[in-house]
């Protein structure tokens, strides 16, 4: 039997490859699952302009890609593509970043609590599976906000919504808790 046709013995993974597939396996897990908690809380609760999110992806994405940038081209050697690996840094880091930025916004806030009177600007009945929603106006933003307690029979019958808000941490305002009003 000639040394070509010899079965080659698979190289044995190090210790150093096998926490960096842990490391990678455990940050796209968290990437997932912070993704998600950033859309649902820009969605229904957190008052803040997309541009601001944007910012906080970009500067997480070129913050941790610049650190980790020269450990990575030295670990892929030549295969090592400088455009995928900030594609991925800027997702992965700017939604882990962005999910803190919410959690903190929530849980370190000082728990001050006021009411927002605002009138309904538009009402938006539901659609399959979807909520009703209402577009309001708070702080010179708008905001749409979902309703599950009512119907849309019962939404086209108010014209004022009772908005309660928390300040968070970072001075941004979280929407608590919404009722509706027939008058002021």
């Amino acid at each position: 039997m000639s040394r070509r046709n010899k079965k080659s013995i698979p190289e044995k993974n190090s210790k150093k490859d096998t926490v960096a597939f842990i490391v990678k396996v455990i940050s796209i897990i968290l990437c997932l699952a912070s993704f998600i908690y950033v859309i649902r809380h820009y969605h229904n609760f957190v008052i803040v302009k997309f541009e601001f999110l944007l910012y906080i992806y970009l500067i997480a994405g070129v913050l941790f890609g610049l650190l980790f940038y020269k450990y990575q081209k030295n670990y892929e050697g030549k295969n090592f593509k400088s455009g995928n690996y900030f594609a991925l840094i800027l997702i992965v880091y700017g939604t882990i970043s962005c999910a803190t930025f919410f959690l903190a916004n929530e849980y370190l806030s000082t728990n001050t609590e006021y009411v927002v009177v605002s009138p309904i600007l538009e009402k938006h009945e539901s659609h399959k599976r979807s909520p009703n929603s209402i577009l309001v106006q708070i702080e010179g933003t708008k905001k749409e906000i979902n309703i599950h307690n009512y119907d849309f029979k019962e939404i086209s019958m108010y014209n004022f919504a009772e908005i309660k808000i928390k300040r968070g941490y970072w001075n941004f305002p979280i929407i608590l808790e919404t009722k509706l009003l027939v008058s002021k």
